[in-house]
């Protein structure tokens, strides 16, 4: 095989791999994009506690926009975060959520 074959071969091959590095992400969906339905953008606060049961401690966000909670823990032997929870907030209040903005 002749150096301009090699190159003109490594040529193609580089084309081919950008193609795909571009054209990929595009027709593929992301799995939390929850049937392709848009969100606004929130406002997020977060607090630490204790949970029963457990020496480690919990961290807790509330998505305050959409009244939702998640709690969360780290495992120590895993070296992850680990999730406990997650709450809808104004289905717990009995739909009396606050009106939006």
């Amino acid at each position: 095989m002749t150096r301009r074959s090699r190159l003109a071969a490594f040529s193609i091959v580089n084309g081919l791999l950008l193609v795909a590095i571009i054209a990929l992400p595009l027709t593929r969906r992301a799995d939390g994009q929850e049937g392709m339905k848009i969100r606004s953008h929130a406002t997020y606060s977060m607090a630490g506690g204790n949970v029963g049961g457990t020496a480690n401690g919990a961290i807790y966000i509330v998505d305050e926009t959409h009244d939702e909670m998640i709690s969360i823990m780290w495992n120590d032997k895993a070296r992850v975060l680990t999730p406990i929870g997650y709450r809808n907030l104004a289905a717990d209040a009995g739909g009396s959520a606050r009106p939006r903005p």
